[in-house]
């Protein structure tokens, strides 16, 4: 344990530069720190979405980061957000420093154990952030960890899941890991076993206690939903996992392999380890999302297979007593400038100034008059418009409770389908934010009706012109320059002026050109019927 705790100290490092010198990367952190003090303020956890989004107002909602929403909230800006980011960063460290204890109370040999400790902390990079699901990776480590006891302190697990229940809805996998280590407790050991009756209690237990909180069985439930639904194909965490993901192909892949080879030979550990290890490797092959879990499982279950399997991990009492002075004094004074040397590298990062959730852009929209019905072509940037007066969003990275439907107008509106410009007339949206010269930007520049009130290096914000046709439709009005008015609303020059009626024509607009001046708010101009 003691090489491994050189490892996880350079991974501490990472993790709190990261959480604290890259504050609020993560587009959720807005909504989420919304609906913390809308809870605070009115002392009621939501149960449906309401009027800051347009598109499913009444929509059921399951908040289930409930607990961590409050804690960001609290938390505020400055140093306060500070340790709030650094405690989540913690919470990493701690989640893979429980692992690796796990895996020497199981047998692992100190270089087994740092091998995989290495292993295991590059499969929490892609994930890590200041995320409710990072903040319950301990729990997992911990529910391990008091599952592998072979005595009444097993029962403790139950109270680590009603605890996990409360911050995320991952705690539905408590029931399942407990019932699948009971299953194999009974192929290891035989029907009469006493762990095998303790582990169903487990598994009983569990699965009353992750409806320990405020939406009691609704959770669990929600927690099912997820397989089948539709949205995850738009979500890049959702993803099947790839050799693109550096998280999985240097730090799961690893492991998945080591134990592959391990678990199919004729030194097999327990059944019960096999079990779970294959429940976690089917999530690690399902969703990228799943890397840091298969991580934190994997951990001590492949240390212990290499220290068993490979002579060179093997234990070796005499040799690990003889560990020289010097060595003693010098490899931690390595990591620890290891560790310094990282956490420099992060914060001096140039990518720490990038504007990686279109910020600028969304707060030009507080400038516009109206109410603003906003489509984001990255739902997640949308969250930094929840709770802003006069703003609604078409969609936001709560992205769970948001029907089919509106999905579909999404991916459509987004990817530039055949009918993307009516569904977006037939939402009302009238403000789009897109990231600069993507296939949306450029539709919507060649687009009659839209123009743009915002743009920077990355990102654009578009407006719909105000309307500029009445009841009656305008043919054409007489002015110092004649326009005709197009069946979209918009004025364009005319080769010809006509005289008729004189009517009032408030912000009226001409069309996007530099040629063609605003109309004024008095118009002279001929109706059709």
């Amino acid at each position: 344990m003691r090489y491994a705790w050189l490892a996880i100290a350079i991974f501490a490092a990472r993790f709190v530069a990261t959480a604290i010198a890259y504050p609020a990367r993560d587009g959720d952190l807005a909504w989420q720190r919304w609906l913390g003090a809308t809870i605070l303020r009115a002392h009621a956890i939501p149960s449906a979405l309401g009027p800051e989004t347009f598109s499913a107002v009444g929509a059921p909602w399951v908040p289930q980061e409930w607990a961590f929403s409050i804690a960001a909230s609290l938390a505020g800006s400055g140093a306060g957000w500070a340790a709030f980011a650094g405690c989540v960063a913690l919470a990493a460290t701690a989640a893979l420093a429980l692992s690796a204890v796990r895996a020497e109370r199981l047998g692992a040999s100190p270089r087994a154990n740092l091998l995989c400790t290495v292993f295991a902390g590059f499969a929490l990079f892609e994930s890590f952030g200041v995320r409710a699901q990072v903040a319950v990776w301990p729990m997992l480590a911990l529910f391990l960890f008091f599952l592998d006891f072979d005595s009444p302190l097993a029962y403790a697990a139950i109270a680590v899941a009603a605890l996990w229940s409360n911050f995320h809805a991952s705690a539905m996998l408590a029931p399942i890991v407990a019932a699948a280590a009971a299953a194999g407790t009974l192929f290891d050991e035989g029907a009469r076993s006493p762990n095998v009756r303790r582990r169903a209690i487990v598994a009983a237990g569990c699965a009353l206690a992750i409806c320990c909180n405020p939406f009691g069985v609704r959770l669990p439930l929600y927690a099912l939903s997820l397989f089948s639904s539709t949205f995850k194909s738009a979500i890049s965490e959702w993803k099947p996992t790839d050799l693109g993901d550096t998280s999985f192909l240097y730090g799961a892949l690893p492991l998945l392999l080591i134990a592959l080879v391990y678990f199919a030979g004729p030194s097999a550990r327990r059944a019960r380890d096999t079990i779970v290890l294959v429940a976690f490797a089917y999530l690690l092959l399902g969703a990228a999302r799943n890397v840091a879990l298969f991580g934190i499982v994997a951990l001590p279950l492949v240390a212990v297979a290499l220290t068993r399997g490979v002579p060179f991990f093997a234990r070796d009492a005499a040799a690990e007593r003889a560990v020289p002075r010097a060595a003693r004094i010098l490899l931690p004074a390595f990591s620890l400038v290891l560790a310094v040397v990282v956490a420099i590298g992060l914060v001096r990062n140039q990518e720490r100034g990038e504007d990686a959730l279109a910020s600028h852009a969304m707060a030009s929209i507080a400038t516009l008059p109206g109410e603003r019905r906003i489509f984001c072509a990255d739902f997640a940037w949308c969250g930094l418009a929840i709770g802003a007066p006069r703003e609604r969003v078409f969609l936001d990275g709560r992205a769970d409770p948001f029907p089919a439907d509106v999905w579909d107008d999404f991916l459509a509106i987004a990817r530039i389908h055949h009918d993307w410009l009516a569904r977006l007339d037939a939402r009302g949206v009238n403000t789009v934010v897109t990231q600069t010269d993507s296939g949306l930007d450029d539709a919507l520049a060649r687009t009659r009706g839209w123009q743009r009130s915002y743009a920077d290096a990355h990102y654009r914000v578009w407006v719909r012109a105000p309307a500029t046709l009445t009841a009656r439709t305008i043919v054409s009005c007489s002015l110092p320059f004649s326009y005709v008015a197009t069946i979209d609303g918009w004025f364009v020059p005319s080769s010809r002026g006509e005289e008729s009626d004189t009517i009032s024509s408030p912000g009226a607009t001409s069309a996007p050109s530099s040629s063609s001046p605003d109309l004024p708010s008095t118009a002279t101009c001929i109706f059709g019927s």
